[in-house]
Parts: structure tokens; sequence; C-alpha cells
């Protein structure tokens, strides 16, 4: 008996069906190719050129006198401590205050709790050196206005406060995202844990805070931990407070010896790279750690069992809401007007003055200088450019991740961690060595776009996660359809997916644009004289001295900041495509 072959007809669906899988996966297979090079490649080429001597243009030769002169380098055993003990400090004070914020804005009747939790996420979104300069002049020992009210009791002699200090790193970065970052990462997870047991601890007449510390805390526990670690990290690649506030005393870590290193009058290449070279072998247990445990983690815990009956203060809940109001106004109200006020000062810092303290000179000074206006044209152009990146590749990156059966998105979606668990300053120098030391890239040195990728590679976690999210909640009917159609990958993803999750999409785009607008570790190392954000003119010009200029400069980076994350929670919450405040967490539970 012979068996016929198929016919052209019945071979052809057979064929589309293998050449959709192939055109698939080629797609995947360049995207994932393309992750690698921007987040890998970088590393390797630290890890190559940490063994090559010699002066940077000139031939060099292989050898291990970079990682001899980075161990003997005598400020880096300073470095290394105050890098650990500053993350030591800030994470022990802020997961004590921020688990308790949490619980109370997420398992009880406090007043107003969601425009509590919406007041942190405006405080995360602050540029850090604008609300430096807010708290320098509350807290500097000469001329600090806590200081002088505190001075003029009769029994305080000396300034209490000293914000150039060890103590005051700690503190400014409390008041600066430190904690912010806590409450918002942690308050949503509260919020979607089951509320069997808490409910059965009441029943058996446990207190409030018992509740709290034998029941909620040991089953979030892994959540804890995870943000515990993912805050360590991003804890030690603390750079521009450290930068400002360390300098009067030589307070070093271990990014600004880099920094210093990289900006010498005779710039040290070599001992820079071999130095973050030790620091990202010292992180890869810890990034090793917060991948297991993300990828471990049961759902156990965040079910559909939660209950509008909330823990209730009774007595205590005017009297905490005031207290949580008082933070907030603390953390974001006091400095940004104090800024604003500064940039009226004739001279920082002096509120009064016999002759008068205010005035508009410095505002028209600053407005008629052609620095402050091409530095605002670079950060929109930058902003706007990794947005936009950042909108097209995030969604098919997520895409791929969530809806296709390509065999490597597991490793892709562990390359989109990445970025979040290494060193913005490290990841600098990364590309520094990319762009400068690969012929192909060398001409983009000095223009837009070695900052663009570098700020969407930076923001690559944090945006996947959030569109992610947000696909897993789409059903499949319209893809399937799409495919059974005829179209590729491409045509449904642009004509099919792509238009259901545009809300989501666009407010990564805003999330991406204000944190181009404030970003300063990362392209610290790559930008130069001729293309320079406000964030990098507003640093040189606080390292100068120079902070009257420096504030008029943080209320445009403000202004940048702030409409942009207001942009992007009003989006989320009109359409429900979810907000960074929510998708964070959310992204790290649904990570399994």
């Amino acid at each position: 008996m012979t068996i016929a072959s198929p016919t052209p007809l019945e071979a052809t669906p057979l064929r589309r069906r293998r050449q959709r899988f192939e055109r698939a996966t080629l797609v995947c297979g360049v995207v994932l190719l393309a992750i690698a090079f921007v987040v890998v490649y970088p590393i390797l080429l630290l890890f190559y050129q940490s063994f090559q001597v010699g002066q940077f243009g000139t031939p060099t030769v292989f050898g291990f006198d970079n990682w001899r002169d980075a161990l003997n380098e005598p400020a880096m055993r300073g470095a290394i401590l105050n890098t650990l003990g500053l993350t030591i400090a800030r994470q022990g004070i802020s997961f004590v205050i921020g688990i308790l914020l949490a619980w109370l804005l997420a398992r009880t009747d406090i007043p107003g709790r969601y425009w509590l939790e919406f007041g942190f996420w405006i405080a995360f979104f602050m540029p850090s050196l604008t609300s430096t300069l807010g708290w320098i002049l509350l807290l500097d020992p000469d001329y600090g206005l806590i200081n002088e009210l505190l001075q003029a009791l009769p029994f305080v002699e000396q300034p209490p406060f000293n914000i150039f200090s060890w103590w005051g790193i700690v503190f400014t970065h409390l008041m600066t995202g430190t904690l912010a970052i806590k409450v918002m990462l942690l308050t949503p997870a509260f919020r979607n844990m089951d509320a069997s047991l808490e409910e059965a601890s009441r029943a058996s007449g446990a207190s409030t805070m018992g509740t709290l510390w034998r029941i909620v805390i040991p089953v979030m526990a892994p959540t804890i931990f995870i943000v515990f670690l993912m805050g360590t990290i991003r804890s030690m690649e603390a750079f521009e407070i450290e930068l400002i506030l360390g300098a009067p005393h030589q307070i070093e870590v271990y990014s600004t010896l880099i920094y210093r290193r990289i900006f010498d009058v005779h710039p040290q290449y070599g001992t820079a790279t071999a130095l973050s070279m030790i620091v990202l072998l010292f992180l890869m247990p810890l990034i090793a750690l917060q991948q297991w445990m993300t990828r471990r983690r049961s759902h156990a815990t965040v079910s559909g069992k939660y209950t509008g009956r909330l823990q209730r203060l009774r007595k205590w809940r005017w009297p905490l809401f005031g207290l949580v109001a008082f933070l907030l106004l603390v953390i974001t109200v006091l400095p940004v007007s104090l800024v604003v006020t500064a940039t009226f000062m004739k001279l920082f810092g002096y509120f009064n003055l016999p002759s008068g303290a205010y005035t508009l000179d410095k505002w028209r000074a600053a407005l008629a200088h052609p620095q402050l206006f091409a530095a605002l044209r670079t950060t929109l152009t930058i902003a706007v450019g990794a947005s936009l990146l950042a909108m097209l590749s995030f969604s098919l990156i997520a895409y791929i991740s969530t809806r296709t059966k390509f065999a490597l998105r597991g490793t892709l979606d562990f390359l989109t961690w990445l970025p979040s668990a290494i060193p913005g300053v490290v990841i600098g120098l990364g590309f520094l060595w990319l762009f400068l030391g690969t012929p192909l890239f060398r001409p983009l040195y000095g223009t837009f776009w070695i900052l663009i990728i570098a700020i969407a590679l930076g923001s690559l976690t944090l945006g996947v996660q959030v569109i992610k999210s947000n696909l897993v909640q789409l059903g499949a009917e319209l893809e399937e359809a799409s495919a059974a159609s005829g179209a590729n990958i491409l045509y449904t993803f642009r004509h099919v997916v792509l238009p259901l999750i545009a809300p989501a999409v666009l407010v990564v785009g805003l999330l991406v644009f204000a944190s181009a607008a404030r970003e300063i570790s990362l392209v610290a190392l790559l930008s130069t004289g001729s293309v320079k954000p406000l964030s990098m003119l507003q640093l040189n010009y606080m390292e100068d001295g120079s902070y009257e200029l420096a504030t008029i400069i943080g209320v445009f980076i403000l202004i940048l900041t702030i409409g942009a994350a207001l942009g992007a929670r009003f989006i989320g919450m009109r359409v429900g495509a979810g907000t960074a405040a929510s998708a964070q967490p959310t992204a790290i539970e649904k990570s399994t």
C-alpha cells in the first residue's frame, strides 16, 4: 500500500506555521542578543580592561598592575567600610520605619491612607540633589536654619547638627528616597496579603501590635527579604549625596572613589576599572541570592482572600495620621520650599542680611546664561529619546517573556533584572569602555545616544516588570486569532497587543522621563562638556560651591520629575494600568 504525499494545499498550512515559528524565533533571538550586548558585554569589557596595563590611548599589555593598585589603594579600605556602614545604617533604620508605615497604610483604617501613600510616591521621585540643597539650608553647621534656632536657646552653645558628616549622609538618604521606596514597595504587598491568619489572630484576642509582629511580618518575610536585598544593592551604588556631603571630611565610598579616579588630573582608568570589578564581584552573591529568592518565591501569601475589615486604630487613628502626614511634609514640602526660597537669596543660606537678603539677580543671571538652556535642551532630548526607546523595547521584551514560546525567554527575563543589581557608576564605566574602546561605536561618544541608551538601560527592570504585570492580565484570544490569520509576531505585537497595553506603556515612558531628568550615577562618567544634562550641571555647581545657581537648576529638575511622575500616576489611576508604587512589588511576586 502506498501512502500519498501531501498535496501542496495540505502542505501549505504546515509550511506557513514553520515559517512563522522561524521568523518569531529569529526576532526573539535578535532581541535577546541586543539585551545581552548592552547588559553583559560592557561588564565583560570591564573585566578585560582591568588586566590591560598602560595609559589610555597608548599601547597596553596584559598584567595585574591595575588590580594591585586597586587593592593597595590607600582610600580603598575606608571607602569599602564607609559603603558597608552607610548601607547597614540606611537599611536598618528605613526598614523598621518602612514596615510600620506600610502596615499602617495597607492594613489599618488610618484616615486618607491612599493619599498618604501617594505622598511617598512623590517623595521618591523628588531629585535627590535638590532635596539635599534644602537640608543643607536647614542643617549646615555654619548657617543652617535649625542650628541657628537651636543656638538661640541659652543652653545650646555649639551647632547640634552637621549635615556634612557620616550621620548627615544617612539622614539625607532617608529623607530623599530610601524610606519612600520601602513604603512604595511594601505597601501593595501588605495590602494583597492573605488575611485569614490575621483574622484568626484577632479572633484569638491578640493585640494589634502583637498581630503585626507575630503574624504579618513572619508571613511577609520572603517579600521583605527580597526588598531588603534590592535596597541593599541600591544603597551600595549611592553616589551624588556622598560626593557632596562627604567632601569636607573626606568621607569616600567606592562610587565616589571611582569617580575621582576617572576625573583626576591624570585619569586612572585602569585602577577605576579594577575597583569596579572588585565591587561587582562583592555584589555577585547578593545578585544571585536576589534572583534565587525571587524565582523560588511562593505565591501563598498573595491571594484573593483580602478582606475589607482593616485593623481598627480607634483613638490612635488621628494621632497616627498626623504623625505620618507630618513626616511627609518634612520629606517633601519642607526641603522644596527652602530650595525655592534659596533661589531668591543674595547669599545662599543667609535668610537675613543688613542690606536685604533676597533678590531676583540670581534668576536673571541664570536665565541669561546659555549653559542653562543648553543643559535643559540636552535633558529634554535624552529624556524624550530614552522614553521612546524604553516604550518600544521594553514592551517587546515583556511580550517575548510572557506571550511567546521562545526557548530562551527565561534567560531574557534574567538579563532584564541585572541592571537593577549593577551599580550605576559601574554601568557608566562599562559603557565608557564600550564606546571608547570599540572603534565601531567610538563616534557615538559625546553624543546624545550614549546617554539615551544608558538611561533606558537603568530603567529596564522596572519598565519591563510594569508592562509584564499588565500583559499577564490579558487573554490570548486576540493574539491566537491574529496568528491563525497568518500574522507574524511583530505584526501581532504592533497591531494587537500594543494598543491593549498602551496606557501601561505610556506610564513606563513617563517614569523613564522622570528618571532621565534626575539621573546622575549612570551619566556621571558619560556626559561631556557639549552634552551635559541639568543633573550634571547642578552637581558641578554644587562641587564648586555655587549653591545659588544649583538651586535654580534644581527647580527646573523638580518641575520635570514631579510633572512626569504625576502624569504617570494620573494615567495609572484612570485606566488601571498600574503605577510604579504597585507595579514593582507586583512584578517581584509575579516573576516566578
